[in-house]
C-alpha cells in the first residue's frame, strides 16, 4: 500500500497548529512552527543533492534541531541513522560506511568526536548544528535559511524504510534495523495505545498533557515516545542531555507542569534521592515510564510519586515498549514486582521457546521471542544475521532469556550471551545486579565472571560515599538474600562503570575487559 511519507506529524500540523508543540530553554515552537522548520530542515537537504532514499547520519544531543530533522528528513524520502554518543567516532564510520551514506548532520558539541576521524570523512556532507561550527563542517543554519517551507508530497510503499534506527551496542557492534513505514505506524500505535491506558481515572492522552524526554531523544525516549503524545496535541519539553543533574531536572519537571516522561533507572534514582532530601513533592506526573528498575525501585516510586509508573521492556528491533507492568497488578500479587508485565497492547505477542525451538511450558525457562508488526523487518545488508534472529512462523528472538507465569507475566533473566557458567550452575547477571541495587549507597552496578569460576559486581557508587571494606562486606551482606551461593559477588568499586546512553545500560563487554585488568 501507498502511503504519505511523514503523515502523522503533517496531520498533528493540520490539527493544532496554533498550540505549543514543542518548549526548549524556555522558548516554545507551535505546531505549525514546527512543521515548517521540518520542511526547511527536509527541503533543504534534498535540494543541495541528497536523493531519496539516501541515509543521513545524526548526532545529536537533545535540541529542536533533532526534532526538525526527524520530522523533515522522514517526509522528504531521508533515512535518518541515530548516532548513539557513547561511541567512538570510529564505530559510526563504520557504520555509515556499512550504509553507504556520505552526509553527517552533527550537534556541534561534537565537533572533536568527528574531527577525531576527518580523514576518513572525505567527500561526506558534514553540516554542524550550533553557533561554533567549524571551518571544516556547513553550518546548519546557512543550509536551512535558503530552504522553502512548502510541504514536501511523497508518496511511499509502506514496506519501504523510514529510518534506520541501530541497535544500542551492549553486546557488540551497533547493527542497523531497518524501521518501515508500516513498522513505525505500528510503533506509534502501539505506544498510543500504551500511553491511553495507564492505571487510573486517567482520561485519554492529550492537549492538555506535557511530555518531557530528559533522557536522550536518539534513543527509547524519542523512538517511542516523541511522536504519540505530539500526535495528540501534547506539548513536549526538550531537556538538553549532554549533561544530566538531577536538581535541575526536578525543578523543570515541577516548573513545567510535567505530566509524563520516560526514566531508565539509573537516571530515575538520583532524582528520588532529591525528592527524598527535600522531602514531599507536589507534582502533576500521572505516566512515568521506567526501563531496567528492580522491585525495590519501583515500591519506591510508588512511596515518592504515587501509583504513576509501569515498567517497560523491549528492545530496538521489537519497537515501542514491548511489555509493561502496572501498580495495579502488583496490589495482590508482590511476586509480579519482579516482572516485566504482559503484552503492552493486544497487537503484540511474546512466548518463551525451549531449545528445541518449541513453546515452553509455563515456569519453564526458555527463549523469549516476540511477534508483531513493529518487528517486521530486517537489518540493513546483513541478511544472514536477520535469518538467524528470527524462527519459524515470523517470531522474532531478542536473545533474551525468561519465562511466563501462568497469568502471561514475563519474568525476564538476562541475555543469554551474557550468563555465566560456574562449577555450581550457570548465573544470569541481572538477578544479581538487582540483588546489589538494593543497597541505598549503590548508584549503578554490572555483574561479570571473576575469571575464576564465581561472579564480580561491579559498582559505582552515589556521590559523597567512601570506598571502605566495611561498606563493600554490607553490600555483598544485603545483596545475598533470594541468591544462591554461588551467585553472591565480589564487590568491586570502580569510579566509573562503562555504560551506554547515560548509564542507562552497562556494556558488561567491555567490564569484562577492565575487571580482568584488576586481577
Amino acid at each position: 500500500m501507498k502511503v504519505r511519507a511523514g503523515m502523522l506529524a503533517v496531520d498533528a500540523a493540520t490539527r493544532f497548529g496554533a498550540s505549543t508543540a514543542l518548549t526548549f530553554n524556555g522558548e516554545h515552537t507551535t505546531f505549525s512552527e514546527l512543521d515548517r522548520a521540518a520542511n526547511r530542515a527536509g527541503n533543504r537537504l534534498r535540494h543541495v543533492g541528497l536523493a531519496e532514499g539516501e541515509v543521513v547520519g545524526v548526532l545529536m544531543y537533545n535540541r529542536p534541531e533533532a526534532v526538525h530533522l526527524w520530522l523533515g528528513l522522514e517526509r522528504a524520502g531521508l533515512l535518518r541513522v541515530t548516532l548513539h554518543s557513547h561511541f567512538e567516532m570510529q564505530t559510526h564510520v563504520d557504520l555509515l560506511t556499512h550504509l553507504g551514506s556520505s552526509t553527517i548532520v552533527f550537534d556541534s558539541r561534537f565537533t572533536s568526536l568527528v574531527e577525531s576521524c576527518l580523514d576518513q570523512l572525505e567527500g561526506f556532507r558534514l553540516i554542524a548544528v550550533g553557533t561554533d561550527a567549524p571551518d571544516w563542517a556547513t553550518p546548519w543554519d546557512e543550509v536551512t535559511s535558503a530552504g522553502d517551507d512548502e510541504p514536501w508530497y511523497l508518496e511511499v510503499d509502506e514496506d519501504t524504510p523510514a529510518f534506520i534506527q541501530p541497535t544500542t551496542g551492549t553486546t557488540g557492534t551497533p547493527k542497523p534495523w531497518i524501521v518501515t513505514h508500516r513498522s513505525w505506524a505500528a510503533v506509534v500505535n502501539q505506544n498510543l495505545l500504551h500511553l491511553d491506558t495507564f492505571d487510573g481515572d486517567l482520561s485519554s492522552l492529550g492537549p492538555n498533557d506535557v511530555w518531557m524526554h530528559v533522557h536522550a531523544l536518539q534513543w527509547a525516549t524519542g523512538f517511542q515516545l516523541l511522536y504519540p503524545p505530539m500526535l495528540r496535541g501534547a506539548r513536549t519539553v526538550l531537556v538538553d542531555d549532554s549533561d544530566f543533574d538531577p536538581e535541575a531536572v526536578l525543578d523543570e519537571i515541577l516548573a513545567e507542569g510535567v505530566t509524563g516522561l520516560l526514566l531508565p533507572a539509573p537516571m530515575l534514582t538520583p532524582i528520588l534521592d532529591v525528592i527524598e532530601a527535600r522531602g514531599r513533592v507536589e507534582h502533576t506526573i500521572t505516566r512515568l515510564v521506567i526501563f531496567f528498575a528492580s522491585p525495590e525501585l519501583l515500591d519506591r516510586v510508588t512511596k515518592l510519586l504515587g501509583p504513576v509508573w509501569c515498567h517497560g521492556f523491549g528492545s530496538t528491533e521489537q519497537g515501542a515498549v514491548t511489555t509493561r507492568l502496572l501498580p495495579s497488578e502488583v496490589t495482590d500479587h508482590p511476586v509480579r514486582l519482579g516482572s516485566v508485565g504482559r503484552a503492552a497492547s493486544p497487537f503484540f505477542e511474546v512466548a518463551i521457546f525451549n531449545d528445541r525451538g518449541e513453546r515452553a511450558s509455563t515456569g519453564q525457562l526458555g527463549e523469549i521471542v516476540v511477534r508483531s508488526a513493529m518487528s517486521t523487518s530486517t537489518y540493513w545488508n546483513m541478511p544472514d544475521r536477520t535469518e538467524r534472529v528470527f524462527h519459524p512462523g515470523d517470531w522474532f528472538r531478542p536473545e533474551d532469556i525468561g519465562y511466563l507465569d501462568e497469568d502471561g507475566f514475563l519474568y525476564y533473566v538476562d541475555r543469554a550471551v551474557d550468563s555465566i557458567a560456574t562449577p555450581e550452575g550457570t548465573v544470569y547477571p541481572h538477578s544479581v545486579e538487582n540483588a546489589v541495587l538494593r543497597h541505598r549507597s549503590v548508584a549503578n552496578c554490572g555483574v561479570v565472571s571473576d575469571g575464576n569460576g564465581g561472579v564480580i559486581a561491579a559498582v559505582a557508587l552515589k556521590p559523597g560515599t567512601a570506598n571502605t571494606v566495611e561498606l563493600r562486606e554490607e553490600i555483598r551482606a544485603a545483596a545475598a538474600p533470594g541468591l544462591k551461593e554461588h551467585e553472591v559477588p565480589r564487590i568491586l568499586v570502580m569510579d566509573e562503570l562503562p555504560t551506554v546512553l547515560g548509564g542507562a545500560k552497562v556494556q558488561r563487554g567491555l567490564l569484562r575487559e577492565q575487571v580482568a585488568g584488576t586481577r
